[in-house]
């Protein structure tokens, strides 16, 4: 394949900046990941809280194909600062508002503002970083992100228990204020590309003749499917049987041990031309024969769950990583179109993965949704085999 030339610019304190508030916002974040599923459970039955999910995901995947508009048109900073105030607009309302219809609301339009934010960091991320140390500031990034995503379940869970979600909104509150002023007083603003508006016709033309793109947005895809069936399902599924949240946020806080240790190594290794296919297998099959053990398993005990789950994210980190790398190596910081498309497949996923899930458990148990987290990444095997090296 040809020598994909891109217009790059390294500018470290930028992404020093953004490494920063990725720890802040994962923390912030993880508050809600893993509990959001339970809150909507206590206002509708556990079989309609995927359909929330899917409402949202829905609003998401409308806004992705818009958002890189608007960062051309106000630029990417101030959208993120935006985005943050509006945040705290909704947690501010949940404080004052009971868990009812009006709070799943509120709720839903979270879910959409946080992976929104998320995009967007990404996007300054992306504007400030180069081809040649791709996998080592991605690496790095999620490093950062996963820790707070580790601390957040003990938290959640401690809180939970003491001043149930009404301690999280206003904790969250207070995080997200801290986030705003470092993007608000730090975070300066770049210059506003003046890049033509990029159409939808035009934008999915050019991901027609990008194979390496579409396969490795399948991959992308398999991974959020998984994520999502985990974050909307798992939690149910160990209140299910019987785990009290102190115990449910000390295993989700170690299953997350390896989204910390394996990125940023496997960056480094990344960018010094690791054999990305074969790592990508491997990974895939961990995650099928750790959701095979999940739904094969009859004695769930807390030794059980941490040593499934634990595996499984060895594999979902790998990918994660490998994803991120292979991906912004064959885009540059003018393509923010084709970033939007990118992250397309997390709502994507989250609109599927609960639909399936929904009409599987119609059927089946609840712990049929490992057997489906199985089969998709077994069909994820194909694009795997079939990923161009990269360059």
């Amino acid at each position: 394949m040809k020598t994909l030339h891109h217009s790059e610019k390294l500018n470290k304190h930028k992404i020093f900046l953004v490494n920063i508030i990725s720890l802040f916002m994962s923390f912030t974040g993880g508050l809600l990941i893993y509990t959001t599923s339970a809150y909507f459970k206590n206002i509708f039955n556990y079989a309609n809280v995927g359909w929330l999910f899917l409402i949202a995901n829905l609003l998401l995947l409308l806004a992705l194909l818009n958002i890189h508009k608007i960062a051309r048109a106000i630029g990417q900073e101030i959208l993120f600062q935006l985005l943050l105030i509006t945040k705290i607009s909704i947690f501010t309302a949940l404080t004052l508002t009971s868990s009812n219809i009006s709070g799943a609301i509120f709720l839903t339009i979270f879910i959409v503002v946080e992976a929104l934010s998320w995009v967007v960091l990404k996007m300054i991320l992306e504007n400030n970083a180069t081809d040649k140390e791709t996998g080592q500031i991605y690496g790095f990034n999620l490093m950062l992100i996963n820790i707070g995503l580790i601390l957040a379940p003990i938290i959640a869970a401690a809180v939970l228990s003491t001043t149930g979600f009404t301690g999280i909104f206003y904790l969250s509150i207070f995080l997200n204020l801290c986030i705003f002023m470092i993007a608000f007083f730090i975070l300066r603003q770049s210059p506003i590309q003046t890049l033509p508006s990029t159409q939808y016709s035009k934008l999915f033309a050019k991901l027609k003749t990008r194979p390496d793109i579409q396969k490795i947005y399948s991959i992308s895809f398999s991974l959020e499917f998984f994520f999502a069936i985990m974050v909307i399902y798992t939690p149910l599924y160990l209140l299910d049987n019987n785990f009290t949240w102190q115990q449910i946020g000390l295993l989700f806080s170690i299953m997350l041990i390896p989204l910390v240790l394996i990125p940023y190594p496997i960056g480094l290794l990344a960018d010094k031309k690791l054999n990305e296919k074969n790592l990508l297998f491997t990974a895939f099959i961990i995650i099928i024969f750790s959701s095979l053990f999940l739904y094969f398993s009859e004695n769930l005990t807390m030794t059980i769950l941490m040593i499934a789950l634990f595996i499984s994210r060895i594999g979902a980190s790998l990918i994660n990583i490998l994803r991120l790398s292979y991906f912004y190596k064959r885009i540059d910081r003018n393509d923010i179109g084709m970033i939007s498309i990118f992250y397309t497949a997390r709502p994507l996923a989250f609109i599927i993965a609960p639909a399936l899930a929904g009409i599987t458990l119609l059927f089946f148990p609840l712990n049929s949704i490992f057997i489906l987290l199985a089969l998709v990444a077994s069909l994820a095997l194909f694009p795997t085999i079939k990923l161009p090296k990269n360059i």
